[in-house]
């Protein structure tokens, strides 16, 4: 896999992870807003945490992380020869 290939991996698994988050975090403040409108609420917001309930934001973030850390070491295994540009 190429170096770009994996940043490109890493970049759409860190993207979904916080694509689910924030779809996660809409659907709950709806829900709670939609009990202020209709005057039964309660004090608190119960807010349940997206990494804790849903496996896959988690998943997907940690998932990101070795395509990232092996796009960083193709570049650290790439010798001068190889690449004329780094002079």
């Amino acid at each position: 896999m190429s170096r770009f290939n994996q940043l490109v991996a890493g970049g759409i698994l860190l993207f979904l992870s916080g694509f689910l988050y924030t779809l996660e975090r809409i659907a709950l403040y709806i829900r709670w807003y939609a009990e202020i409108s209709t005057g039964n609420w309660l004090e608190k917001p119960t807010f349940v945490d997206p990494f804790l309930q849903n496996w896959f934001v988690t998943l997907f973030l940690f998932a990101a992380i070795p395509f990232f850390l092996a796009a960083m070491n193709v570049t650290q295994k790439t010798s001068p020869s190889e690449n004329p540009t780094d002079s």
